[in-house]
């Protein structure tokens, strides 16, 4: 006969705490792709006439355009320099636009639209960007609606279209594959070709995100021993029952398999094993019972929520008694013969109510233990997740969650109506990973094009932000004083640039406009390449020759020389970027964040570059996980 009571175990908190942090998710299916290579031969399939624009097409267009002016209007309005920049935007125009529908101007749209991408510091913010891409979106429709020359412009499309699918499949690279994005984009604002959009879409969309998490890693934050002895305290069926009772058992972290979502379970199973003495007028009875207890947290995460199921539980009670006392001097032996067969009639009766007991304090305790921390967990996510991503433009158009019985995956994919996402499958997962990770270039370019293209950055501000977030400047952004405070202005086309090679992984930084001070300096590509050396068990990143520093389309030793004002911007990039791009980078074990950090560091044990753009690593275990022993439940057993 038990009951069952948590003392100070946090392990389901901690489990909603973890999960809510590890996972960005939605049920989105993940689409099937086609090949790149299958393509090549044919790449827009059936041809596909012009296709005259209609009313209902412009209308969208013209929705779509309202729908993203709501947002940077209420941005503007909180904003001390809103008034201005409406001004700027010629506001009235652009409201205008967005309710002609089929009456939409396009060489207004297009004046709107160089507005929009002038340059000026601020309108990289996603509000204004979406409002951009809408407008160009509008403007594509517009024209080919209105313009004579629409039907040889999509005639052309089409030709570069093929040209550069032919071509990226015989390079097997993203750079070759560069115009496909906006020339998919331009054919769907236009409402051209439908089905080689759809055929080629399916080629080059493939998600550019996998991530894979062992049971074992989560659950080393998670997974508990019981090991508990308590006192007994209790009355059962009118008599007073006093003893101990000890408690052993384990509370474990599950996965549950589930193909749209991450299931999740906390399950507790555990053993009390009781010694108790019971009185009531001259009997005492001493009892051994033995009371069995399962119960499960289930906690679901999906693209909206973290939510979790009632508590199950269930409890088995069995007893026997280990003696049966008599105080009175006279007629103990009838009296014990009397006592013993009232036992055995109230035994099923004492074992159900004890049973009822714990599994009602179980579920109660379950409950109230996890609901802070699944309330903080859906707040976290909206705040700290899904919200931050939406607003920097960061939210993948795909996002894929699901569990199996051992690994927790996410897949994704990042890529803009203009953008291209990866167009091959992913290196294998190294099956001793307890966390890996898979990324085609194309998410960080895709995502570094979002936030900094454009944009200025100055030393100032990074000193700023740095400062915010508690961190500390590296050496390479801070203060030289030899040099004055810089700036860069980053190239609205991949201002930051990740180009995977085999073994090889080169990163490419373009400004198109400099500051040192009140110097001022012209455009320039910074780069660096590095080769992938596993050495003594790491991983180390050695540098291949110097940082790279030339104007854009800068051929060195062809003949061409640089300016006196180029060679100047080159010293001063040369010494810090090459602070920047070390000479050899020793990767260092992977710190885990908040309840994880006792999992950790994890050591890389693999890091793989490949030609079509995709980088994987993984991290193997920090050593062999002990369960640590807590006081975490315990049983009052009478």
């Amino acid at each position: 006969m038990a009951l069952f009571f948590f003392s100070r175990s946090r392990s389901a908190a901690r489990a909603a705490w973890i999960i809510g942090a590890f996972v960005t998710a939605s049920a989105t299916g993940v689409a099937a792709a086609g090949d790149l290579a299958t393509l090549a031969a044919n790449p827009l399939g059936s041809p596909e006439a012009f296709r005259p624009v209609s009313e209902g097409t412009l209308a969208t267009a013209a929705g779509k355009l309202r729908a993203a002016l709501g947002p940077l209007d209420r941005l503007l309005a909180r904003s001390p320099s809103g008034s201005n920049w409406k001004k700027y935007l010629d506001w009235p125009a652009l409201e205008a636009q967005a309710a002609s529908g089929s009456n939409a101007d396009p060489a207004t749209l297009r004046r709107l639209q160089k507005l929009l991408d002038a340059g000026e510091n601020g309108l990289e913010m996603h509000q204004f960007a979406t409002v951009r891409r809408a407008v160009t979106a509008y403007a594509e429709a517009a024209e080919a609606a209105k313009s004579p020359e629409a039907q040889a412009a999509y005639a052309q499309r089409l030709d570069k279209l093929a040209a550069a699918v032919a071509a990226g499949a015989a390079a097997g690279t993203t750079e070759a594959l560069d115009p496909v994005g906006p020339l998919l984009a331009k054919l769907a604002d236009s409402g051209q070709a439908p089905g080689v959009v759809a055929r080629v879409r399916s080629a080059v969309d493939r998600p550019n995100l996998y991530l894979d998490i062992d049971e074992s890693l989560l659950g080393s934050a998670v997974n508990r021993v019981v090991d508990e002895r308590a006192p007994i305290n209790d009355t059962v069926l009118g008599t007073r029952i006093r003893g101990t009772g000890h408690t052993t058992g384990l509370v474990l972290l599950d996965f549950v398999p589930a193909l749209d979502q991450a299931i999740v379970d906390i399950a507790l199973d555990a053993t009390n094993h009781s010694d108790t003495r019971g009185s009531q007028g001259p009997v005492t009875v001493r009892t051994h019972g033995t009371t069995k207890v399962d119960a499960r947290k289930r906690i679901m995460i999906d693209d909206e929520r973290v939510s979790a199921l009632p508590v199950e539980a269930h409890a088995s009670t069995s007893t026997r008694t280990a003696g049966i006392g008599v105080s009175k001097r006279f007629g103990q032996n009838l009296i014990r013969k009397i006592a013993s067969r009232k036992i055995a009639e109230m035994r099923p009766k004492a074992e159900a109510i004890s049973e009822q007991k714990a599994r009602e304090r179980v579920r109660q305790q379950f409950d109230s233990q996890t609901a802070g921390a699944i309330a903080q967990a859906q707040s976290d996510y909206q705040a700290k997740f899904r919200r931050p991503l939406m607003d920097r433009g960061w939210y993948p158009e795909m996002l894929h969650l699901n569990t199996s019985d051992s690994r927790l995956s996410v897949v994704a994919r990042k890529a803009l109506s203009d953008q291209i996402a990866a167009f091959t499958p992913p290196p294998a997962v190294d099956p001793d990973a307890v966390m890996a990770a898979r990324i085609h270039e194309t998410l960080v370019n895709n995502a570094a094009e979002i936030t900094l293209g454009g944009r200025t950055i100055t030393q100032q501000f990074v000193e700023e932000q740095i400062k915010k977030n508690n961190g500390t400047l590296p050496e390479a952004l801070g203060n030289d004083p030899d040099q004055a405070p810089w700036s860069i202005t980053f190239a609205k086309r991949k201002p930051v640039e990740l180009d995977a090679d085999d073994s090889r992984v080169k990163m490419t930084v373009r400004g198109t406009r400099f500051t040192s001070g009140d110097r001022e300096f012209p455009a320039m590509d910074i780069w660096a390449a590095y080769r992938i050396e596993p050495t003594e068990g790491k991983i180390r990143l050695v540098r291949d020759g110097d940082v790279q520093i030339y104007p854009p389309g800068f051929v060195p030793g062809g003949g061409e020389k640089l300016t006196v004002a180029q060679t100047s911007l080159r010293r001063i990039l040369q010494k810090r970027f090459g602070k920047v791009f070390k000479e050899v980078v020793d990767v260092e074990p992977l710190k885990m964040p908040g309840q994880l950090a006792g999992a950790g560091p994890l050591p890389m044990e693999q890091f793989v570059a490949r030609k079509d753009g995709w980088v994987a690593a993984g991290w193997r275990k920090k050593d062999q996980v002990v369960y640590a022993s807590e006081p975490t439940l315990a049983f009052i057993s009478p």
